[in-house]
């Protein structure tokens, strides 16, 4: 049987997870993959286009369709690599009008706020500030783990480890950080480095919520790191006003933010007052959606979203059962 409808692809990929959705133009999910993330900037190229050309292979034989009106992606660190990867993924799938890719912060402008100027604060694994101006997008941070990914779950696990291993050889404070690493991998973080080292910065990053635990204790060590952390990521909203020159809207997402919404308070605080920010209520891939079809000349309306997010959850808590 034939089947004339129009379809869209999206998939965004994070440094943690990677989501990819088929959407028919009402907004239903008729596909869906999920697999591990896969940072260019970390993991190489070549490993990326063949890990994605992965995912989005299972996602159309999955659906069982033909061509694909667009596909847009949001992958981290794409902004480095030029047209690169759109390149080479698109001679991998040439079934599709149209392929768009770009950094994972505008996808969290359009979940929602729609394509328009905006900006989004993302804080998961990495952190960072996208701000986008008609067509046109830039970042503030997120300079990667290597360099600078302030206040975000890699650098608040990483100064979790370090504040207890400085505490284990009596170097600094005394922390409950190392009662509560030590519950979570089994063993005292000092006798843990292989796995550290091996498993690398989505490991350490799931250590981030040992700072909030210690701090609703009322450890002082975790106090500080809890601040510090938070000023920097306000200080990328007021780097972002700086250059904007102007207010603008701030969408706060990511998984530090989701899970721990302290945290997401205390960074609205430190901005600027100017800014009238809000907490997504969307996931990534709802943006990458929003774009794809903005690429059609579609712009989602209500009905849409509400299709959308009751498959999108549909589907993820059924995989979580």
């Amino acid at each position: 049987m034939n089947d004339d409808r129009e379809y869209f692809a999206a998939f965004d990929v994070g440094g943690t997870k990677t989501e990819a959705v088929i959407t028919d133009i009402k907004g239903h999910i008729v596909a869906y993959a999920t697999d591990i993330g896969g940072n260019p900037l970390e993991m190489g190229m070549d490993f990326c286009v063949d890990h994605y050309s992965k995912i989005l292979g299972r996602l159309f034989g999955s659906a069982g369709i033909g061509r694909i009106k667009t596909i847009y992606g949001s992958v981290a660190c794409k902004e480095y690599f030029g047209e690169e990867l759109p390149e080479r993924l698109g001679k991998a799938f040439p079934n599709t009008d149209k392929m768009r890719i770009e950094g994972d912060g505008p996808c969290l402008i359009s979940a929602m706020l729609g394509h328009k100027d905006g900006a989004c604060m993302i804080c998961g694994t990495g952190s960072s500030l996208y701000f986008r101006i008609g067509d046109d997008y830039f970042h503030t941070g997120g300079w990667g783990h290597l360099i600078d990914s302030c206040g975000s779950g890699y650098v608040l696990g990483r100064l979790a480890i370090q504040a207890a291993v400085r505490a284990h050889d009596d170097r600094g404070e005394q922390t409950v950080l190392c009662n509560l690493l030590e519950e979570k991998c089994g063993r005292p973080i000092w006798d843990n480095f292989i796995e550290i080292y091996k498993q690398g910065r989505p490991y350490i990053a799931s250590f981030a919520d040992t700072v909030f635990r210690a701090r609703d204790l009322g450890d002082a060590v975790a106090v500080r790191i809890f601040n510090h952390c938070a000023g920097e990521l306000a200080e990328l909203a007021y780097s972002a006003y700086r250059k904007m020159g102007k207010p603008f809207d701030l969408v706060l997402n990511g998984g530090i933010f989701a899970h721990f919404p302290e945290y997401a308070e205390a960074v609205k605080s430190g901005c600027p007052k100017q800014l009238n920010i809000i907490r997504s209520d969307a996931p990534p891939i709802y943006g990458c959606a929003v774009e794809a079809l903005y690429d059609y000349g579609v712009i989602c309306d209500p009905f849409f979203k509400n299709n959308f997010m009751k498959d999108y959850y549909g589907l993820t808590d059924a995989k979580k059962s």
